[in-house]
């Protein structure tokens, strides 16, 4: 899962241009929303949550991502690392 999220973080800048209409997008991060799961991707580590409760992170070296998010996680980071952005949920 590392070698995924490295690739989202490589492309950082050109996610958030991607996504501006479709996700919360900061300075230094882009927020997206699929009701329960809240995905915060950052500069450095990409942070995953469900229900505004945190269950980890992954990033270049690392993974903290706990068992009940892991596998809804490989999914988007599978999605955002192959520019794959079929689900997401608007929020305004």
């Amino acid at each position: 899962m590392e070698k995924l999220a490295a690739k989202v973080l490589e492309n950082f800048d050109f996610l958030k241009k991607l996504l501006r209409d479709r996700a919360e997008c900061g300075e230094s991060e882009i927020t997206i929303y699929d009701d329960p799961v809240t995905i915060v991707v950052k500069r450095d580590r990409i942070d995953f949550f469900i229900n505004e409760e945190y269950h980890g992170s992954v990033g270049v070296g690392f993974n903290t991502l706990s068992d009940e998010i892991r596998e809804e996680a490989r999914l988007w980071l599978e999605g955002l690392a192959g520019m794959k952005f079929k689900r997401y949920a608007v929020r305004r």
